[in-house]
């Protein structure tokens, strides 16, 4: 076979693998913070200070906040509440 094909073949193969991982991944909406707060069970004034220190869920540029990567942030254990371990 020549360094051409196989080159295409390769590409073909990349480009399904992709669109399988997008298939594969959940499509179960948006919020915003007050909804991520109550999602994740804790305040909206929370999740303010978190995004400020930079340790919150992941956030897109329009503020809206995937249930996706409030589930990944949850699993992997959202810090305590911060402004009472500040204050002490």
């Amino acid at each position: 076979m020549s360094p051409a094909v196989q080159s295409e073949i390769d590409d073909l193969r990349e480009r399904v693998r992709r669109l399988e991982a997008a298939a594969n991944r959940s499509r179960r909406g948006r919020t915003n913070q007050l909804g991520a707060a109550r999602y994740l069970g804790k305040s909206r004034e929370w999740l303010r200070k978190l995004h400020l220190r930079g340790e919150g869920p992941h956030r897109a540029a329009d503020g809206s906040y995937s249930f996706d990567d409030l589930d990944s942030f949850s699993e992997k254990g959202a810090p305590q509440e911060a402004a009472t371990e500040q204050a002490n």
